[in-house]
């Protein structure tokens, strides 16, 4: 599943605050640390770091415990390392992050509900960390943070966004404080504030307003409110998926709630036409999510699978046939970093299966290994780990994703790409060695081996194309695959392989076209229309079984794998 991403906003400067912990120090020292702490304020507003930092390690050493010196200098760290003129050396940014981190559990030790400091100290954590248990201690900071604001009279539409990204990671939809109620106040609350920018628009805009107009201040406001409606945009597609994976029991539930932003509740009597309440509503949030952000083509995609393609993204004539290239690199750049640890959550096996499917082929056809090959659509690596024994000569991979690739060319025989610690004895020489020998950001529909070959003289042995192709789990984003495999056909050596997975719809579910775009925003293939599609490209068909990729809700998901052979079956083969 999608999901939104965080708000990524400090909060601001605290104002002069004397806390608790000042009532003790004597009046001279506290002149000291509330004059540090203004002029660290100062600094800070003007983008001086270093001064800021040192005004409030001055405040600190006076008073180790005043909170806005320790807010704002955490604050003030974590700026350094967005600012190319500071030390951006790895280590140096760890250590401030870690010091930031320091800080504000100091702050919250003495002050449990400091809203500031534990909304703070929720985006470092998720920023540093994406694994789950790192993100259930972001939607515990997060809450302290949203019951701070309500205490304080202000709600903070920031804190219930983040608290609504961080119970939708973690499943937990309902209740007062779960998923779907907070992106409804964050909404409810963003949606207030951007109606003021625009009211103010129209007000600068008016030949009668009695406010001076000035060209410049007006586009600033059309810009706060571009970015008003794209954070919007985002609120409402994360709301519209909670939507869709609320089962029916709990949206029956939800039709007598009277503060709810829900829509035609009194239409939902049962459990079934509840369940279609919540999915009217969530296709209304990702229109919405649509119409405020024309480049969220996440949410373009996904109101496209909703509506079985008949809404989406107008402006790409494809989006029906197959998810635009952009739709592709913004979803697996979005979570990259946490890619191989949710799918492992879901009993992802498809990489396995796919070695253990090229295994089998090399013992069929009476061949000792692969003399190369091309993971077509190769994400972080993961089947990269099961070929690399199989595969004498050069693995290229192929990723939309420029952040996939990067966690990819990390990947050595000892280290990454599903491996989370060195599991062998090699030599250092040996495990140091790197999974893929190439890795390119390229449409699969286009490539073409000059491409691959360019620059690229260790790879001259491939120029009359690929021993073995394999993509794990990647036709999911394609509808139509005709294109698709005609150019891997082109990508092919005489006698190649090609081995691939796709979701599976029944044959009597099929429409005409073979293919289906589902509310997953996932296609799922006819066996027959992918035989077909895959002859008419040269291919022969030599193996198939059915298989579960993953689990989703609960519940399996069903796929099949497909083995092709390029050409002629060699006569010399077992095949």
């Amino acid at each position: 599943m999608i999901f939104s991403k965080q708000c990524q906003a400090f909060a601001a400067l605290l104002i002069l605050v004397i806390s608790p912990s000042s009532l003790s120090i004597e009046p001279q020292v506290q002149s000291q640390i509330n004059r540090h702490l203004l002029q660290g304020n100062t600094a800070l507003s003007l983008e001086k770091y270093d001064e800021a930092a040192e005004n409030y390690k001055s405040c600190l050493d006076l008073d180790p415990d005043q909170e806005s010196c320790l807010i704002n200098y955490a604050s003030t760290l974590v700026d350094m390392n967005g600012v190319p003129s500071y030390d951006q050396d790895p280590s140096i940014q760890q250590n401030r992050l870690v010091t930031a981190q320091r800080l504000l559990r100091h702050v919250l030790d003495l002050h449990p509900n400091n809203g500031d400091a534990a909304f703070n100290l929720g985006l470092l954590i998720q920023d540093s960390s994406k694994s789950e248990e790192s993100t259930r201690e972001a939607a515990r900071l997060y809450l302290i943070a949203v019951k701070a604001s309500l205490e304080e009279g202000e709600e903070r539409w920031d804190a219930w966004a983040n608290l609504a990204s961080a119970e939708h990671e973690l499943g937990r939809f309902l209740g007062f404080y779960g998923a779907r109620r907070a992106y409804e106040r964050s909404i409810l609350l963003l949606e207030q504030i951007a109606e003021q920018y625009r009211s103010y628009t129209e007000e600068l805009s008016s030949k009668e307003s009695s406010v001076h107009f000035d060209e410049k201040e007006l586009q600033n406001v059309h810009a706060e409110v571009r970015g008003l409606n794209a954070y919007l945009s985002k609120l409402y597609y994360g709301y519209g998926t909670v939507l869709t994976e609320i089962p029916p029991a709990d949206c029956l539930g939800l039709m007598s709630e009277k503060d709810s932003l829900l829509m035609d509740t009194h239409d939902g009597i049962d459990e079934e036409s509840a369940k279609r309440v919540c999915e009217m509503n969530a296709i209304n949030a990702m229109r919405l999510a649509v119409n405020l952000d024309s480049n969220n083509i996440i949410a373009s995609h996904m109101l496209a699978a909703m509506t079985e393609g008949e809404e989406g993204d107008e402006s790409n004539k494809t989006g029906r046939q197959r998810a635009s290239n952009e739709f592709v690199s913004a979803l697996f750049d979005d979570f990259a970093d946490t890619f191989d640890e949710k799918l492992g959550a879901l009993g992802y096996r498809v990489p396995q299966f796919v070695g253990n499917v090229a295994h089998e082929l090399l013992k069929q056809s009476n061949r000792k290994s692969f003399k190369s090959a091309l993971d077509a659509g190769c994400g972080t690596g993961l089947a990269g780990r099961f070929l690399r024994p199989l595969v004498e000569g050069p693995i290229v991979g192929i990723d939309l994703s420029k952040k996939m690739l990067e966690l990819a060319a990390q990947c050595t025989i000892s280290k990454g790409c599903g491996l989370k610690e060195e599991s062998n004895e090699e030599t250092s020489e040996r495990s140091d060695q790197k999974l893929y020998d190439h890795l390119a950001s390229l449409d699969l529909e286009t490539t073409t081996l000059d491409d691959l070959m360019s620059g690229n003289d260790f790879l001259d042995e491939v120029r009359h194309g690929f021993d073995l192709i394999v993509a794990a789990d990647v036709l999911v984003y394609f509808g139509d695959i005709q294109k698709l495999l005609t150019n891997l056909s082109k990508l092919s050596s005489d006698t190649a392989f090609l081995i691939f997975s796709c979701e599976r719809i029944e044959e009597e579910n099929a429409p005409a076209s073979g293919w289906k775009l589902q509310i997953s925003g996932r296609y799922a293939h006819s066996k027959s229309y992918v035989v077909e599609a895959a002859k008419n490209a040269g291919y022969n068909l030599v193996g198939y079984e059915l298989i579960v990729p993953r689990m989703e809700k609960g519940e399996e998901v069903k796929g099949h794998m497909f083995q092709f052979v390029f050409g002629e079956i060699n006569s010399n083969d077992e095949l």
